[in-house]
């Protein structure tokens, strides 16, 4: 099996200090907006999240996702770290280890541990490992990140939380989507906007982009009317 060599310094709950961090970050962000984590962050934008990582324009240069069977896999690992906002991009595990999540994605836990091993390889790291002391010859597997899904749902959820300066809502979640999609896709955050008409440009400028490194951007969900 491959090595799964990255600190695990844990807190009291046993999970990653990490994930400790960025979580109480995101519960600061929903405390103050008084929402609740599904009401701030809907599906609507962790599944965008996940599709932007599943079809980054690089992918396919990437060694270790040159394959259609790899990329399926990392489009499944993306799906799990996607499925809570208030776990940040993480997915952790219980003592099963490597094993666990492999089950879940269906897939050989070797299979698995060797697509890991060359992930959270890559500059800059598509995932961070977090495992703990070697028992009997082998380190169990705690947790996984992914950096990038870490990083938009945070941003998401500070989106989210804004009232727009125009019709003192917060931003619509489809609209927020299309963004969290397309900064999946070119692996980056975005700043926070004060009003929909910005976060509208943002979304098709970042179309622009990712024409720019030769994929299509994808379909809108929330088509606005506006033009600019």
């Amino acid at each position: 099996m491959a090595a799964l060599v990255d600190d695990d310094p844990r807190g009291p709950g046993q999970e990653p200090l990490e994930f400790g961090a960025l979580a109480t970050r995101f519960e600061v962000i929903r405390e103050a907006a008084d929402r609740s984590p599904d009401s701030l962050v809907p599906r609507s934008i962790m599944r965008g999240i996940a599709a932007g990582l599943s079809r980054a324009p690089g992918l396919r240069r990437t060694d270790p996702l040159k394959s259609h069977q790899q990329r399926s896999l990392w489009a499944r690992l993306a799906d799990e770290a996607t499925a809570r906002p208030e776990h940040v991009g993480f997915i952790l595990l219980g003592d099963g280890g490597v094993r666990e999540l492999a089950e879940r994605l269906g897939v050989p836990h070797k299979t698995l541990a060797t697509r890991l091993e060359s992930w959270r390889r890559t500059r800059p790291r598509m995932v961070v490992t977090f495992t703990g002391r070697r028992v009997r010859g082998s380190t169990p597997l705690h947790a996984v990140q992914v950096p990038v899904a870490s990083d938009l749902v945070l941003w998401a959820a500070t989106t989210r939380a804004a009232v727009d300066e125009v019709d003192g809502r917060p931003p619509h979640p489809l609209l927020v989507a299309d963004a969290a999609e397309r900064l999946a896709m070119l692996g980056t955050t975005g700043p926070a906007f004060g009003t929909w008409p910005d976060l509208d440009d943002a979304v098709e400028d970042l179309g622009v982009a990712i024409a720019r490194r030769g994929s299509e951007a994808p379909r809108r969900r929330l088509e606005t009317g506006r033009h600019r």
